[in-house]
């Protein structure tokens, strides 16, 4: 399947490497999921079983009068707009990607206990964002990702990492077991930084995508169940024709290698979560991607923090978080315990597992201090060994669309297709960031544009027109741009037309846009005076 379709008056200059004699099209240029570029974006505001239970049809605006909108401002979703990329360019150095950051596929419902609405709306944010067309240097010291977008999915939609913008605070001296969870305590002075997937997974809908109230800004932690079915990515889906969504599981009849699903600041493709089972083997059979990290409960060398206390952080997090550096981390001797880093202070001590605050527990796993790291537990990685991926969550392999070899990251999950820590980005970078986050400006010059879609240039396709031989009756279908506007017009001599129909809107899309490739049709029927009217052409051109 080919993501990146060349539709309509665009160029098509496109950049190839030679490696080994061969051309071949740099893949951040040709991953990109377009197919879709000209489909409107669609909520859907609530479930049959909700509060309130109205409103469960796909809607192209929202959130509708009567639905709970709690986010800043209000900002809301007021007007139509397209979905997925809707630009790609590129320099001899940078890729810069335009999007809506809205999904094709139907968006929603965003419940908080599968019931009840959660309030937050996604709203378009029409951003360019910039990427390295070749990854830079790998540094040893790895920079620490700070929050916001890390990446990007090859449908436009960004990439959040592991955690959310909240830390546990402590507010007794001794031990750790007062405090909340605060918004904005993921910094040296709190090293408790909350697991998003944890404490904000029953805020995702079916494809497993969210927003904060403060911007609307949809966005991945985890596998993006959804996007994976519409790039073919071993995934099924089952409609639910009551409340117009679909519930996405693993297909395991016939697995095959992941394709790109996105890419991070630092240049390197996000694969899915299957890969060849020998890094450097493309022969090898497709397999899991095992993750390298375990819950800190006394297996494989861990400390069990259930009996410990969080009084101490492993290696990997007190490294991202500041605490220790790579270079001076010895695991033995003063300031480390059982290879972890001993917290100085009982005010940096995280809640006990036990620990309760009103409804909220603090069990194993809310925290990315939670999790510990194979590889510093003395196990292996790779084909031979317990685990695949490193501590980014990456490894250096072959796949289909770098035969030579590149550094990849993979989404992680188990073996009962459930996203597993640390889902898909960490917090570190294993290259070195060069993309940039948000609306940067493009190079006037130097540029070659690639893709110019959406709905504005997308081009239609006239089917060939039928006739009924009982009334003369003759039907016009084109593939249609949604939103737009149509002009109909017939000539019996191809030199005076007349108008059949100046604004004809654009059929709505009934169908869900959750597979790739949605073509909207559009018809109209031009009734003739009598069935054995003479012949006549006919044009349409959207307004």
């Amino acid at each position: 399947m080919k993501y990146l379709a060349f539709r309509g008056c665009w160029s098509v200059g496109l950049l190839v490497f030679i490696l080994g004699g061969f051309a071949k099209a740099a893949p951040i240029l040709t991953s990109w999921f377009t197919e879709n570029s000209s489909v409107l974006a669609r909520v859907i505001q609530t479930k049959s079983t909700s509060t309130p239970t109205v409103n469960t049809t796909p809607v192209t605006v929202w959130p509708s009068a009567g639905i709970t909108n709690n986010n800043n401002g209000g900002l809301a979703q007021t007007v139509p707009v397209y979905a997925d990329v809707q630009r790609i360019r590129y320099t001899s150095t940078n890729v810069y990607i335009n999007s809506s950051g809205l999904a094709s596929y139907t968006m929603g419902p965003f419940l908080t206990n599968g019931t009840n609405l959660f309030g937050f709306w996604p709203v378009t944010q029409n951003f360019t964002i910039q990427l390295p067309l070749t990854p830079g240097a790998v540094p040893v010291a790895k920079a620490v990702h700070g929050g916001g977008p890390i990446g990007v999915m090859v449908n436009g939609v960004v990439i959040y990492d592991l955690g959310d913008a909240f830390g546990f605070v402590q507010t007794a001296s001794s031990p750790a077991v007062t405090g909340s969870d605060s918004m904005g305590q993921t910094n040296s002075t709190h090293p408790w930084w909350r697991d998003a997937l944890a404490v904000e997974v029953v805020t995702f809908d079916p494809g497993f995508g969210h927003q904060p109230g403060i911007n609307g800004q949809y966005h991945y932690h985890a596998e993006p169940k959804a996007l994976r079915y519409q790039l073919g990515d071993n995934m099924q889906a089952t409609y639910d024709s009551v409340n117009h969504t679909y519930n996405y599981t693993e297909d395991y009849s016939n697995i095959h290698h992941s394709p790109i699903l996105g890419w991070s600041y630092d240049g390197f493709p996000i694969y899915g979560p299957y890969g060849y089972s020998k890094p450097l083997d493309s022969t090898s059979a497709v397999t899991r991607m095992r993750s390298g990290f375990v819950l800190r409960n006394g297996l494989n060398g861990t400390t069990n923090i259930a009996i410990t206390g969080r009084t101490t952080l492993p290696k990997w997090a007190a490294i991202a978080e500041g605490f220790a550096t790579l270079a001076n981390y010895t695991g033995i001797g003063s300031g480390y315990s059982n290879g972890d880093y001993i917290l100085a202070t009982a005010s940096l001590y995280g809640p006990a597992t036990s620990y309760t605050n009103g409804a909220t527990t603090y069990s194993r796993g809310r925290y990315i201090g939670d999790y510990d790291f194979l590889g510093d537990r003395g196990q292996t990685q790779g084909f031979t060994g317990t685990f695949d991926l490193d501590q980014y969550n990456g490894r250096t392999c072959v796949t289909p669309e770098f035969p030579s070899g590149t550094y990849a990251y993979f989404v992680t999950i188990d073996a009962n297709g459930l996203p597993v820590f640390p889902y898909m980005l960490g917090k570190q970078y294993y290259g070195t960031r060069s993309g940039t986050s948000m609306n940067v400006t493009v190079p006037t010059t130097g540029v070659t544009e690639l893709f110019n879609g959406g709905g504005l240039n997308a081009k239609e396709v006239m089917s060939a027109p039928t006739v009924n031989s009982s009334t003369g009756n003759v039907t016009l279908t084109w593939s249609s741009v949604e939103g737009g506007t149509y002009r109909v017009e017939a000539s019996t001599n191809l030199q005076t037309w007349t108008t059949l129909s100046s604004a004809l809107p654009a059929a709505v899309n009934t169908i869900l846009p959750a597979p790739a490739n949605v073509v909207t049709q559009t018809s109209f029927i031009d009734v003739a005076s009598s069935p054995s009217n003479s012949k006549r052409f006919y044009r349409v051109k959207r307004n």
